[in-house]
């Protein structure tokens, strides 16, 4: 049926109302069992990679070879829903066979094969949440908390919105090239970040080793080993922030996350307490420019804990956690060195051994401030720590242009789909 709607957005020259059609009109349900087993690649769809090869996913072969007799055939651009939820994808993913071989896959999955559709216009409307309220409205997550349900009968009324076929190629195309560009930012994004990790590796000294193997020139000597306490003159702990504490305004607290491995405080989740609260508890404020370091973390493996970071924000005053720790280095102690150091490979080893606890992992100021390194003189620390830092810069830079290109295809994924 005809239906007097456009997308917000369009390419110039196309002005035609998009037709409404149900899912089952263009498509139709792939029912062909992997009998005799002829095919043996078992395939899987993830919401963050789409539709691979199920040992690369999970890197092991989780499926039987012997048993697949029961699997559904997947073919070169047949499509495929996913029940199970995440985050990336509240009421299941539905993926497009792009890996050019044919497969098969659990009966949990629906498979589905398109015709009178160009099949990447469907694929990206599919990396849309526009029909996300179809399924909410027709299906239910009730029975199992990581599965969505819904009758096959119903998931084929889904409405799809279709434009002219010459304008279907056009919104595939743009979105085909802007996930090329995405993808192009990560792989430049990931390059970067496994460079800093080599750079770590041949810049600071290995185990049981007194020099690093790469150096700047002009530099020569052993580096001399000292405690993290002989080099951290002063360390302030935070104050103890009920959750009945916290208001809309007033002054910015550290919040939860701010320590990460790029060298600057992510304060974008910031919750406020009252300035008589901030007032009677000033011994646990900082200021920008401070460098803190979290001796907690909520993630048993601690990723972050020990990590030191600057903090760089718009308000002059904040305050302390418990848990987070402000740091006050001795003067010939050089700030980016020790930023550097924190996200070391060998310091990330250490604070990993030093852990206690299970769920909520911690490290004791003793044990933290008793943790060996071994440091160049002044000069070469300063060299070091500016490389690193600017490394770090062009790696939030980076990161930056690839978030606003993922959110430049959020928006478009809203306003050029009707």
């Amino acid at each position: 049926m005809k239906n007097k709607y456009t997308p917000e957005i369009r390419f110039e020259g196309f002005t035609e109302d998009w037709e409404q059609r149900k899912l089952g009109g263009i498509s139709g349900k792939v029912t062909e069992k992997n009998k005799n087993n002829i095919y043996s690649e078992t395939l899987t769809n993830s919401a963050e990679f789409g539709i691979i090869k199920q040992r690369d996913f999970f890197d092991k072969d989780i499926s039987n070879e012997k048993n697949l007799g029961g699997y559904y055939v997947v073919r070169p651009d047949d499509f495929v829903y996913n029940p199970r939820i995440s985050n990336l994808a509240p009421v299941g993913p539905i993926k497009r066979n792009k890996l050019g071989i044919t497969g098969v896959m659990s009966p949990l999955y629906y498979v589905f094969r398109t015709y009178d559709i160009d099949k990447t216009y469907l694929e990206k409307y599919f990396s849309s949440n526009s029909w996300h309220m179809f399924m909410k409205l027709n299906g239910d997550s009730g029975a199992r908390s990581d599965r969505f349900a819904i009758k096959d009968s119903l998931f084929c009324e889904m409405p799809i919105p279709i434009p002219s076929i010459e304008e279907q190629i056009k919104i595939g195309t743009f979105f085909e090239q802007l996930d090329d560009t995405i993808a192009l930012h990560q792989q430049e994004l990931t390059i970067l970040k496994q460079s800093k990790q080599g750079f770590f590796k041949k810049m600071f000294p290995k185990e049981g080793e007194s020099v690093p193997e790469v150096r700047f020139s002009g530099f020569a000597g052993e580096w001399k080993q000292c405690k993290l306490g002989d080099v951290i003159n002063t360390m302030y702990g935070g104050a103890s922030i009920a959750p009945e504490d916290y208001q809309e305004e007033g002054i910015p607290t550290v919040p939860k996350g701010a320590v990460n491995s790029s060298g600057i405080a992510d304060l974008s989740g910031s919750k406020f307490v009252s300035v008589d609260f901030y007032q009677k508890n000033i011994k646990a404020s900082i200021y920008s420019g401070d460098l803190i370091t979290s001796l907690r973390d909520l993630v048993p493996t601690a990723p972050n804990m020990g990590r030191i970071v600057k903090v760089i924000g718009d308000s002059k005053d904040y305050l302390m956690p418990q848990g987070v720790y402000r740091l006050l280095l001795e003067e010939d102690v050089d700030e980016n060195f020790m930023i550097a150091f924190s996200n070391s490979d060998k310091f990330r080893k250490i604070i990993s051994q030093e852990k206690n606890g299970s769920t909520q992992v911690h490290i004791r100021n003793s044990e933290f401030l008793g943790i060996k390194l071994k440091a160049p003189e002044s000069e070469e620390q300063i060299q070091i720590g500016n490389f690193f830092k600017q490394l770090d810069d062009t790696i939030i830079l980076q990161q930056r242009k690839l978030d606003t290109l993922k959110e430049m295809k959020k928006a478009f994924l809203q306003k050029m789909f009707a």
